[in-house]
């Protein structure tokens, strides 16, 4: 409360500031906090392990001097190497009427402790130390060690080959394991510390929680904020609280960060004092430049209740470009459940679990190579091939599927510091063959693979691609494979229903509507479990109805579906086990891509129907797919041939519909015809 409007007054409230510094009780105050800080982040041993406990905190609170001199230097050295911090002890006029000391202003202003305006920019990175980033200019032979299990090997060595660099990253591995401590078991940040902890989470909950009931807050950070799994529980409070006030999303395009990749998306977060909620906040999404706020239509307001009905398990917001899309969403949302309701009661109509199989890093040991393999004597086939008795399985890799196939890509050794596997496109004549498949980088026991499937009777499996990115040309890669053993970035699906249902759910995750859903949900890379249970899926039963375009009522959705479903999964005869399953008895089909675009377009048409979109929304949403767009227009002479296709055939839809009349495809032969397969392969 002194004055500073002059330079004495200045240096008089510097000498007090000094003084109070230097003082016994803030020594003491101070070294309390500190102590209460080490406590977290003090290294156990079995002689010692809980040297500072709740009771000799009380005794240091009544007593500062009743502490061992070793263990008050110990504090002492670890607040220097951990920097701790002391809000209440930094701005004592701040906190003093949050900690129910006295009011510092006038009884008239309401103020009840905190600050008023919180401004920052927090650092954008993870607690957890990061193997293959801490070697990279260190060691870069560690950092390009081929799987987890053979760094750690490397690691290991250095005992004898250079103590002095494993000490260093001990220290380093101990620093960050004390500091994730900390956040996660101090109570200081109940709502951002939990999961993989990034440091821009945890400083907006402290931002939050050091406000002044009438303040505002204002901070950029990653959108992730608003739209992970791991901050789903900061969000969720302050729309439930009604203090968001606005949330104005950007990407990098324009290097307004330089030093920061291009497509990273953070956003501009507004967040009010409690007396200062209520109001619905603003947002907007896909922003490059600040002028872009000032366009019309660009930001738009959504309240706490359409938040809850677009995502009603995590309650994060979508990304939404502008209203309409909103009131798509709303449409889709109340049309079909979402796939898992979370609990309790827990809604899950296609009674699904999903499996992450095989860890890339953890299980790497047990993972062989080809030559590995040779060298104990085992012979294993040629490609992603599975025959009876065989010991070793391949291990599929998430860059070979796409979707409706699991022969995309023939894999090599990338020999980059960080994407170790590299990827090449197979060839059309490559997937004309019914027993073609890519050649695996590594093998696993099959007894391990048994083991995590224990519960799955079926010789295939249907999952996701993890890794994704808004830059792709499809979010959602969903498709079936043969039973084999599986990395954990491609998660398993694995329903309580049949294997036509399996292949349904992967055509429905597939098509363009729900592509569309994804874009309004999705940011980051990888493709978590939330944003799958959240979307609006078709159910089971929904399949079982007539099918209202192919003019008698014995036709189901369900027999209309799996013959287009079939052809385009079906290519292969490692995936026989599944077209039994569906009832096919043939052999498989052969690869046509003119066949499969029309098949692709079939299906997507069907499914912007049975969600209850009109043609104006199909029209709206196939224009909301710029890459897809790009690429028609480069190769069909300026022609979008997917939008064009699909409304044509979405009329002819309508249409038969409307007459009576049964659709009648442009395909001849018609869709899963025998005429399209292979031979019958030889005894």
């Amino acid at each position: 409360t002194m004055t500073d409007d002059t330079a004495a007054a200045v240096h008089q409230k510097e000498q007090r500031y000094t003084e109070l510094v230097r003082s016994d009780s803030y020594e003491n105050a101070r070294f309390l906090a500190d102590a209460w800080c080490a406590a977290f982040v003090w290294k156990k041993t079995r002689d010692l392990p809980y040297p500072i406990t709740n009771d000799l905190l009380r005794k240091i609170e009544r007593n500062p001097q009743d502490c061992a001199t070793w263990m008050r230097e110990e504090v002492k050295r670890l607040r220097d190497r951990y920097q701790f911090f002391h809000w209440h002890l930094a701005f004592p006029e701040v906190f003093s009427q949050k900690n129910g000391g006295e009011r510092p202003t006038n009884e008239q202003s309401g103020w009840d402790g905190g600050f008023d305006v919180m401004l920052g920019n927090p650092p954008w990175e993870r607690v957890k130390l990061q193997e293959q980033e801490w070697f990279a200019e260190r060691r870069p032979d560690i950092a390009d060690a081929p799987n987890s299990a053979a760094r750690k090997r490397l690691i290991q060595r250095l005992a004898d080959e250079d103590p002095a660099l494993l000490s260093a990253f001990v220290a380093a591995s101990r620093q960050a394991d004390g500091e994730s401590h900390l956040l996660r078991n101090s109570n200081r940040f109940p709502l951002c510390g939990k999961g993989d902890i990034n440091l821009y989470a945890v400083f907006a909950e402290l931002a939050r929680a050091n406000l002044s009931t009438f303040g505002r807050v204002g901070c950029l950070v990653p959108t992730g904020i608003a739209t992970d799994d791991g901050t789903k529980d900061f969000f969720r409070d302050i729309i439930r609280s009604g203090v968001l006030r606005s949330l104005f999303d950007f990407s990098n395009a324009e290097a307004l960060f330089p030093a920061v990749r291009r497509h990273q998306q953070f956003c501009a977060l507004t967040i009010s004092g409690a007396r200062e909620g209520g109001a619905v906040p603003r947002f907007a999404f896909f922003l490059t430049n600040p002028a872009q706020l000032n366009e019309p239509d660009r930001t738009f307001e959504l309240s706490a209740d359409e938040i809850r009905l677009i995502n009603p398990n995590s309650e994060t917001t979508p990304v939404l470009r502008n209203r309409r899309d909103a009131e798509l969403l709303k449409l889709l949302y109340l049309k079909c459940p979402i796939l898992i309701r979370e609990g309790p009661p827990e809604e899950n109509p296609f009674g699904l679990k999903f499996l992450r199989m095989m860890d890339m890093a953890n299980d790497s040991g047990s993972f062989r190579t080809r030559e590995q393999l040779a060298a104990l004597g085992v012979t294993v086939p040629d490609g992603c091939k599975v025959v009876e008795g065989q010991t070793w399985l391949p291990l599929f890799d998430p860059k070979m599927a796409h979707q409706f196939q699991h022969r995309a890509a023939v894999l090599g050794h990338s020999g980059h510091q960080f994407r170790k596997i590299s990827k090449e496109a197979v060839t059309e004549s490559d997937l004309q063959d019914p027993e073609f498949s890519p050649e695996p980088l590594y093998w696993v026991e099959r007894s391990a693979v048994d083991a995590r499937l224990e519960q799955w009777p079926h010789r295939w499996l249907l999952g996701f691609k993890d890794v994704t990115g808004t830059t792709s040309i499809a979010l959602g890669v969903f498709t079936l494979i043969p039973r084999l053993a599986v990395g954990h970035k491609f998660p398993l699906v694995l329903a309580s229903v049949g294997a036509a249902e399996h292949g349904f759910l992967a055509a429905n995750l597939n098509s363009l509507v729900m592509e569309f859903v994804l874009r309004q949900k999705f940011q980051g890379l990888s493709l978590a479990y939330f944003y799958l249970k959240q979307l609006p899926v078709l159910p089971p039963t929904a399949y079982a109805e007539p099918c209202a375009w192919a003019g008698q009522h014995t036709v189901t959705v369900h027999d209309w579906l799996l013959l287009r479903v079939l052809e385009l999964t079906y290519t292969a005869w490692d995936l026989e086990p599944f077209a039994r399953e569906c009832g096919w008895s043939g052999p498989p089909f052969v690869w046509d891509e003119v066949r499969r675009f029309q098949l692709r377009c079939e299906l997507d048409a069907a499914f912007f129907y049975l969600y209850g979109l009109s043609l104006a929304d199909t029209a709206y949403i196939l224009d909301t797919f710029p890459i897809v767009k790009r690429k028609d227009e480069a190769n069909f002479n300026g022609e979008y041939r997917t939008k064009r296709v699909i409304l044509e055939i979405y009329d002819a839809l309508a249409e038969s519909i409307r007459t009576g009349t049964p659709y009648q495809t442009r395909l001849d032969p018609p869709p899963a015809d025998p005429r399209c397969c292979h031979p019958t392969r030889k005894p």
